[in-house]
């Protein structure tokens, strides 16, 4: 006995205890403290409640108090949640499924070469930039990064918001290594991304199609971590620098830090960003890799499939109806809109097959119908000057204000105001009116708004000249001849 107790460091009696407890119980497991447990039940009633253990517990104190038991502490319920249920199935209550998935453990993925897998997304500016115009715009940011070196192969800046047009620049970008691009490029072996509708974009989908990359859509933004990390790094590096930063710390309910500092210009911020890429790619070590992204690009050995030429990746990218048009002496309408070829000459009546690059209305390609041959480009024969432009615009907005005001003051007459009620009553109108104010308003002769006449003040006059021998109701006159009998 005196070993045994020594071995698990226990006192000589305590080893008789568990003896006599092993005797009496037919076990020598150690007994289960009696604790209160998390159920089915309860657990129905956490969701019903959205997690919110308060509101639970208010429940369960109630059906304890109906049922005649003693009801649980809210203290012992939040033990037993801590205890039985996990923090993620409660993230799930409260959130959702995407919530609790937060909470699982992930795989790390295996180191890749260059170029065998990019993940693209788009990410909005927490900023406003100064369009020409005058006018603030929210700015967003479209690049692919290299999973295997973190280098930032390609990115377009798109003012309002982002389309598959931002799409195809961005891949523009990251594909080529001619000046001003490059050095890195090729074509990639796999290029992830989400489920977002410009990069799943027929037009998008076509033109990795064609350049023969195959592209992964992820149902998380965990499955593509590499891009989403380059979203967050750039939340604190770089758009927390600048002015008008949306997410700037708060002085009040309202006002933020920086709120009155002039904002940037569109050409200002599409500069900033491109110097703040050039130093993450040349010298923001990885500490992966343990080297700049520029430097592990350089150093990987990995073959690099041969891009395609400016003008083959541009003809990639572009969209077609497929329905033939013909050269006029106006050009070719399109959209319409009449667009000059620059190779018309001698063309006139020629069908072609107009294709285009998305968001990019100034010019299209022109093919031929049948053949399929490549014609040149066509650029707006009449465009507006900028002038007329702002003109226009300026009436557009104008007409909008107008028409808004109009609509608010009808949907300020049609809404009704209630009085606020402390008991259940029938909802009380704030916009009471006096008997006469009521007839006045029917009658016409309201002095809120001046009502239009029911009546016509001219007498009423048709369209076909009045016969002689008819009279106007309500006048009487004397026959030409004594003779003549009344009219009826």
């Amino acid at each position: 006995m005196r070993l045994v107790a020594e071995s698990v460091g226990v006192s000589v009696r305590q080893v008789w205890r568990w003896l006599a407890r092993a005797e009496e119980t037919g076990s020598t497991e150690k007994p289960e403290r009696i604790r209160f447990r998390i159920t089915e039940e309860i657990i129905d009633v956490l969701a019903d409640h959205q997690g919110n253990v308060k509101r639970a517990h208010e429940h369960l104190v109630r059906d304890a108090r109906a049922a005649g038991r003693k009801p649980i502490g809210l203290t012992t319920l939040h033990d037993a949640i801590a205890r039985d249920l996990d923090p993620g199935f409660m993230a799930g209550l409260r959130e959702g499924i995407p919530a609790a998935r937060g909470f699982d453990p992930a795989f790390q993925r295996p180191p890749v070469a260059r170029n065998q897998v990019w993940e693209g997304d788009h990410k909005q500016a927490p900023l406003v930039v100064a369009m020409p115009d005058k006018k603030l715009a929210r700015v967003w940011v479209t690049w692919f990064e290299d999973r295997g070196t973190g280098y930032v192969m390609g990115w377009a800046v798109t003012a309002g918001s982002a389309h598959r047009g931002s799409v195809l620049a961005a891949v523009r970008a990251s594909v080529l290594r001619e000046d001003p691009y490059g050095p890195a490029g090729g074509l990639p072996k796999l290029v992830r991304v989400d489920g977002g509708a410009d990069f799943m974009s027929k037009t998008v989908r076509r033109a990795f199609g064609l350049l023969g990359v195959p592209v992964q859509r992820v149902r998380s933004a965990r499955h593509k971590g590499g891009i989403e990390r380059l979203n967050r790094t750039s939340m604190t590096r770089f758009f927390a620098d600048l002015p008008r930063y949306t997410k700037a710390p708060l002085l009040d309910h309202r006002s933020r830090v920086g709120d009155t500092d002039p904002p940037l210009t569109f050409e200002a911020f599409v500069s900033r960003l491109g110097e703040w890429i050039t130093e993450h790619n040349t010298q923001h070590v990885v500490q992966r890799t343990g080297m700049t992204p520029l430097e592990g690009w350089l150093a990987d050995p990995t073959e690099i499939r041969p891009e395609p030429t400016p003008a083959e990746l541009r003809a990639f990218m572009l969209e077609s109806d497929h329905r033939p048009r013909k050269i006029t002496s106006h050009g070719v309408e399109f959209a319409g809109r009449c667009y000059m070829p620059e190779n018309g000459v001698g063309r006139i009546g020629m069908e072609v097959r107009v294709r285009w690059m998305p968001h990019h209305a100034h010019e299209i390609d022109l093919y031929t119908y049948r053949g399929n041959r490549y014609i040149g480009r066509a650029f707006l024969s009449d465009e507006a000057t900028d002038e007329l432009r702002a003109k226009v615009l300026g009436g557009r907005r104008e007409h909008s204000a107008e028409l808004r005001r109009a609509l608010q003051r009808s949907g300020e007459r049609r809404r009704d105001r209630y009085l606020p009620a402390t008991e259940p009553q029938l909802p009380a109108s704030a916009t009471r009116m006096t008997k006469q104010e009521a007839l006045a308003e029917l009658t016409g002769t309201s002095r809120r708004a001046p009502a239009a006449p029911r009546r016509r003040a001219e007498p009423y006059s048709p369209v076909t000249p009045v016969p002689a021998g008819w009279v106007r109701p309500g006048k009487s006159t004397a026959p030409a001849d004594p003779s003549h009998k009344d009219a009826s």
